[in-house]
């Protein structure tokens, strides 16, 4: 009985085990049950440490599991240092739900199967500036499990980050542009989708987009990390067929403009397709920051009652186009030809022709409407006819200086310059020169249809301001020569800080061994050029020396007192014999150039003699044994 007792008690704790297990699978399934449409974070720097971090997440609202959703009342973000280090996590509640239901087309509904929320995250924090900065992430799983263009989407979930500078880089506290509006998340299968998808700096800094590669995060066995995981992280694995350059099949592909924002696609065909859209942050030409934006697009079949559309991408080496109106199913039109150079520049003809006053790139906008339906088109039209000089004015600047040719790009033309000397780059509309001399560059302007040429010559004035000089050596001091430059008006000497005429820095006696500062400036056309060099009178001694010991003993050998590196009566030299008593000996301004051991003909004795050696302005003293 026992026994019996004991079996149906484990058996008991048995059942409650898996049914315990059972629940916290199902729970699991529900909490990681896909329901993510997409995402992106932004911070602002409120007042000196205090930042503002903002999360912005796309759910789905038809088909994900709503306890997944009701999970997400609130969401947690990690801080992370540059080392990867958990500094610290942010919790905060979600905003009402605001219902995404834009196609971006007029007459059309959206599919009654589809629903997209936006939730707003507000976070509020310190940030002490750190070396490196900081990264600020979220995770959560799992996407649509629908999605088109990525393997297994609905095991995975999504990582949304972002970096914020430390001030070293960006020269004081910094700002994440914002994305200024949301794209509609319904395309129309077969027809062209073009949408602003700009984004606004508080701080001014320049802006350039692109698409990326997603990032998973999260998974079925942690779908709601908290904390998050710290970086790097890994970006989705693409289906076969997709990959960052083509998120989405498209004719033409899915693509952004880096200068404007502007997004562009033709999809092919139904389905759902995970994008990515980065903003790169620039300061002083510097990269600091990007924002990325994570974002489901549902494509499928649409049917129109208007129909917007005429000829793409015009590309016309003349200043007149004939538009032709390709629109479906409207009754009237207004064209706006995008020339802002005049106050009138539309039109409600059907097909009208238009004359552009100006060179460059267009955004030519027709709007085709019927009754209450309306639809609009932008297509780029660039004019490339030769009206105008495009190499810019001819200009003089000075040697050193550097000036910006050509003029501003505003169409989507290559360029050369020739010859490439002096410039930055030669393949640029507006290049820096910094030429040494006179030159002349010659632009080629071209595109698919046109190639136009234009000159530009640019004088640097040749006023070198070089000069050599030398020195001619007196007894006591020294004198100034200047073999170069010629002498002319508007040439100016300084002679340590002092200004003098040519004739005074010569004429000026230099003393031996000190240094002057000798500055050459040159004036002409308005430019300026200087030569500096530190000039010094200089005695070369190091030769010179006195032999201690002679013998004039009559045997022809070492009868005067020897001195290497000078001839007395050449070398502004004169040497003084003393004994030992100061009594002067032997002068040889007086006496000639040989001490032979004696005065007057008379043999002095052997001994130690002193001698003064004066060279120059510089006086040399010593011994001398005379043997015999």
């Amino acid at each position: 009985m026992f026994l019996v007792i004991n079996v149906a008690y484990f058996l008991n704790k048995f059942l409650q085990h898996i049914f315990l297990l059972a629940f916290t699978f199902i729970t699991c399934r529900e909490a990681q049950a896909t329901h993510i449409v997409g995402g992106d974070i932004t911070y602002r720097h409120i007042i000196d440490d205090s930042f503002e971090v903002k999360l912005i997440l796309y759910v789905d609202c038809a088909f994900g599991s709503q306890q997944a959703i009701a999970l997400d009342t609130n969401a947690m973000i990690a801080v992370f240092d540059s080392s990867n280090t958990l500094i610290k996590t942010l919790l905060n509640y979600r905003s009402a739900p605001v219902r995404v239901n834009s196609v971006n087309y007029n007459c059309v509904a959206p599919p009654s199967n589809a629903c997209v929320d936006k939730y707003i995250y507000t976070y509020y924090t310190s940030l002490p500036n750190i070396p490196g900065g900081y990264v600020i992430a979220f995770q959560r799983c799992c996407r649509n499990n629908s999605i088109s263009n990525i393997l297994t989407p609905g095991q995975v979930g999504a990582t949304y980050w972002i970096h914020i500078p430390d001030t070293s880089t960006t020269s004081g506290y910094n700002s994440s542009a914002e994305f200024n509006s949301l794209p509609p998340n319904f395309l129309c299968v077969g027809r062209d989708f073009i949408y602003n998808h700009t984004a606004s700096d508080a701080d001014g800094d320049s802006l350039v987009y692109g698409l990326y590669q997603p990032f998973i995060g999260a998974d079925f066995f942690n779908n709601l990390p908290r904390p998050p995981s710290p970086p790097p992280y890994s970006g989705v694995s693409w289906a076969s067929g997709f990959g960052t350059p083509n998120m989405m099949k498209g004719n033409p592909e899915l693509s952004i403009d880096s200068l404007t924002g502007v997004l562009k696609v033709k999809p092919q065909f139904t389905g759902q397709y995970v994008v990515g859209i980065l903003v790169k942050e620039y300061r002083n030409g510097k990269y600091i920051n990007a924002i990325r934006r994570d974002f489901q697009f549902n494509v499928f079949n649409c049917q129109f009652d208007v129909v917007s559309a005429f000829s793409k991408d015009i590309h016309l080496c003349s200043d007149t186009v004939k538009f032709v109106n390709q629109s479906v199913g409207a009754t009237s039109y207004l064209w706006d030809f995008g020339d802002t150079l005049l106050n009138i520049d539309s039109s409600t003809l059907a097909e009208p022709t238009y004359i552009y006053t100006a060179t460059g790139a267009f955004m030519v906008k027709l709007v085709a409407t019927k009754g209450n339906c309306k639809d609009s088109i932008l297509v780029r039209v660039t004019i490339d006819k030769d009206i105008g000089s495009f190499a810019g004015e001819d200009q003089q600047i000075c040697k050193g200086d550097s000036l910006v040719l050509g003029t501003e790009n505003t169409g989507n033309f290559s360029y050369s310059w020739f010859p490439a000397d002096y410039l930055d780059n030669p393949a640029s509309g507006e290049p820096i020169a910094k030429p040494p001399v006179s030159i002349s560059y010659i632009a080629t302007r071209a595109t698919d249809v046109c190639v136009n040429r234009d000159t530009v010559n640019i004088f640097v004035p040749n006023i070198g301001a070089g000069f050599v000089s030398h020195f001619n050596l007196l007894c006591q001091d020294a004198l100034l020569k200047i073999d170069s430059p010629e002498q002319v008006n508007s040439d100016k000497w300084l002679l340590d800080g002092v200004a003098m005429s040519r004739d005074e820095v010569i004429q000026l006696s230099y003393q031996f061994n000190k240094s002057y500062v000798l500055q050459f400036i040159v004036e002409d056309s308005g430019c300026v050029d200087t030569a500096s060099k530190i000039i010094t009178p200089y005695i070369n001694d190091s030769l010179i020396m006195v032999y201690n010991v002679f013998t004039p003993n009559k045997d022809g050998l070492n009868e005067c007192l020897s001195i290497r590196g000078l001839i007395l009566e050449k070398d502004c030299s004169r040497i003084f014999i003393y004994n030992r008593w100061g009594e002067l000996l032997f002068d040889s301004n007086k006496d000639g150039t040989c001490f032979d051991g004696s005065v007057k003909g008379n043999p002095l004795s052997q001994g130690v003699y002193y001698y003064i050696l004066e060279h120059y302005a510089k006086k040399y003293t010593g011994s001398i044994t005379l043997l015999r």
